[in-house]
């Protein structure tokens, strides 16, 4: 039987891995198929597709998308989608300028509070994937402004700090209408951290949402129980993933999900077509 990681980020988006250090650090744990899903971005699935065909992993198109839902920010994994269809194409180009956007915004207030940082190291920190709050954090960082990325979250980008600027969200009825008109599936990302997360798995499974990510770090064993029986139920399938980001985090998660081939036979059967 094979492995899959399906939740995997690099820095092309909030992570700190290359494309190519995510196959290998998966294939040293015995994980030969891997999604690399950042967010609104494709550039790591072009740039290592080849690598991981010849080193035999099975490398799924992947993305991570932010969605609004009954006021809640939700993000919806996509997978096995046409990479090249150009409804993707247009719409991840115009959230990757709207987070731009954001993250200028941001280094604007955290200048107007007397914090500089320059813009031009939160592009590079980007290395020219989708800007976001987490490549600000680092820029902080390494100006001495905090001692760490949470830290930067705790006191100046988080929600409700003087330094947050609201993110573009997709519709989850969009995001997942224009993953299926690509010929993918999606699945609720990391379901047990959201407010009233009871409530709203439900209802995002009800709004055409295929799967639910039961193997995640922040997913403990009554959660992942339930909502494995809620997807049964609702004729939905189970996904997992590491939501591995490098050291942007504290902990390194690349190699600690293992999901069984055998659950992600709708994403595999995608991939053949």
């Amino acid at each position: 039987m094979r492995f899959a990681d399906l939740h995997t980020h690099t820095y092309h988006s909030d992570g700190t891995r290359a494309p190519r250090e995510v196959i290998d650090v998966a294939r040293s744990h015995g994980i030969d198929i891997v999604s690399i899903s950042d967010h609104d971005n494709l550039a790591a699935y072009f740039e290592t597709r080849a690598y991981a065909a010849s080193v035999g992993v099975t490398l799924i198109p992947g993305i991570e998308l932010s969605c609004g839902f009954a006021g809640v920010d939700v993000h919806i994994l996509a997978y096995a989608f046409d990479p090249l269809d150009p409804r993707i194409d247009h719409r991840l180009r115009a959230f990757r300028d709207a987070r731009q956007r954001r993250g200028h915004a941001i280094v604007d207030k955290l200048r107007g509070l007397g914090i500089n940082i320059r813009p031009e190291r939160v592009d590079e920190l980007a290395a020219g994937g989708a800007v976001g709050r987490p490549h600000v954090a680092r820029a902080l960082v390494e100006a001495g402004h905090v001692a760490s990325v949470s830290e930067a979250f705790d006191i100046y980008l988080a929600a409700g700090k003087p330094a947050h600027v609201e993110k573009a969200r997709f519709q989850v009825a969009d995001a997942v209408e224009l993953i299926r008109s690509a010929g993918g599936v999606t699945s609720v990302a990391h379901p047990a951290i959201y407010p009233d997360h009871s409530s709203i798995v439900p209802q995002l499974l009800d709004a055409g949402v295929d799967a639910v990510e039961v193997l995640h770090p922040d997913v403990d064993e009554i959660e992942r129980e339930r909502y494995t029986n809620l997807a049964r139920f609702r004729g939905k399938f189970i996904t997992g993933g590491s939501d591995d980001h490098g050291k942007v985090k504290t902990v390194e998660t690349l190699g600690s999900i293992k999901v069984p081939e055998s659950w992600i036979a709708p994403i595999l059967e995608r991939c053949e077509r």
